[in-house]
């Protein structure tokens, strides 16, 4: 399955908006739905700036 990136694209404008106009936010809880279905199946994925700037860096 792919994800949509121009919802991406969406919230990391909304994410940067938000964070510039409230610079004390210090965490983002985001759920989003892949697709439909009458029982949810959920994946938790966290990732902290320092460990993403080791995979990226």
């Amino acid at each position: 399955m792919r994800v949509n990136e121009a919802a991406w694209e969406k919230l990391k404008k909304q994410i940067e908006q938000y964070t510039e106009a409230d610079p004390s936010i210090s965490d983002i809880s985001i759920n989003y739905q892949v697709k439909e279905t009458k029982n949810r199946n959920y994946l938790r994925l966290n990732i902290t700036i320092d460990k993403w700037d080791k995979i990226t860096g």
